[in-house]
């Protein structure tokens, strides 16, 4: 899961501290490399056929797409047609099911496209990039502007930067879909998109179960897991998650129930990265904007603080080459993106900004 270095990067408390610090965390680091959830353990071959590729899939989705985002609800499924490449190099059309999902992108004032859901059926995915699959998200472009195609490939590239840093996250897959309209308007746009791995799917591949019900105070989770977490969505500039109520947080734990579960974090369109019309700053915490850094983690131990840092700085080109390397990206959007990472990678690297940001303005248990 975690990589648990444990030499501190910042000189947080005495010495005397740190040793202490260092040898629990040698302890908590040989209970997680025990536990169940041993993402980096598992073997490739439990991953779905649409994840183990990081090739552009370019399909057909074909709907009556006026009638689809008339309805809002989610139990009504429409009919519709997918058309792709096989994995024998032929073309092959499955009949599906498709309906609307998601909370504000779904109002009408807001996207005009909104996220889908498909159905696949039990037969007629065999040897497709779909086979295994039954219900998939799909992340979609909202409107036709650029503007919103590129909002959609910044979140794409947050989920595969975190993929980076842990195993224990979505997988996710790129396509450059064609969406044919059927209706009496008929119409084509061709846009960026990309299929998230599934929830159950996850948890298998973690070795684990999700805790869907429960609310969970943060600091009942894996120390280590949670701070990486949470300094991840500071990285990115997102406040719209919470753990105790499971916003775009998935729980989950081993299925003993003897280990501390873990948080994985999914929907960033509200993060400062993207930079989405739409989002607003949450007002909980009174920043004026999205793309203000807040650290919503609560306090943690200088030495877990530290040794999260280290993982990110052992990190850096990596998740810094997701973003350089995305050939479908404007040069000044990635630009953009490139200068809002050196930002967090300042502060860090700088032991008082650690300190207020991590620290002094960190959330404690009243």
């Amino acid at each position: 899961m975690v990589n648990t270095m444990l030499q501190p990067q910042i000189k947080i408390g005495t010495k005397r501290q740190v040793v202490h610090k260092t040898a629990c965390l040698i302890i908590i680091a040989g209970l997680i490399s025990l536990g169940g959830l041993k993402a980096q353990d598992i073997s490739p071959g439990q991953i779905k056929p649409l994840f183990q590729s990081e090739e552009i899939l370019n399909l057909e989705l074909a709907a009556d797409f006026k009638e689809v985002f008339s309805v809002m609800d989610d139990s009504t499924y429409f009919p519709a047609k997918i058309s792709l490449t096989d994995n024998a190099g032929l073309q092959r059309s499955v009949d599906i099911e498709i309906r609307t999902r998601g909370l504000t992108r779904r109002e009408k004032d807001v996207c005009r496209f909104t996220p889908l859901r498909l159905n696949f059926p039990k037969q007629g995915t065999e040897n497709t990039p779909f086979e295994g699959q039954k219900a998939i998200k799909l992340v979609t472009h909202c409107d036709r502007s650029i503007t919103y195609e590129e909002n959609t490939m910044i979140e794409y590239l947050i989920y595969k930067a975190y993929n980076v840093l842990t195993d224990s996250s979505f997988k996710v897959r790129p396509a450059i879909i064609t969406y044919i309209y059927t209706g009496k308007k008929a119409d084509t746009v061709q846009k960026f998109a990309f299929f998230l791995e599934r929830e159950k799917h996850l948890a298998d591949r973690l070795q684990g179960i999700e805790l869907e019900s429960a609310k969970m105070h943060p600091n009942r989770l894996n120390v280590m897991q949670t701070c990486l977490m949470d300094m991840f969505q500071y990285m990115i500039g997102n406040t719209d998650y919470s753990i105790t109520e499971q916003h775009n947080i998935m729980v989950i734990a081993d299925s003993s129930r003897i280990y501390s579960p873990i948080a994985v974090p999914y929907d960033f369109d509200w993060s400062g990265l993207v930079e989405a019309d739409y989002a607003v700053p949450n007002p909980l915490i009174g920043t004026e904007s999205v793309t203000e850094r807040v650290y919503r983690g609560f306090i943690k131990e200088p030495y877990v603080v530290s040794n999260t840092i280290r993982v990110f700085n052992n990190k850096r080109q990596e998740i810094y080459g997701v973003f350089e390397n995305f050939e479908l990206l404007d040069n000044d959007r990635r630009d953009k993106a490139i200068k809002y990472l050196d930002k967090f990678y300042e502060t860090i690297n700088d032991e008082r900004k650690v300190q207020i940001e991590f620290f002094d303005r960190a959330r404690v248990e009243h």
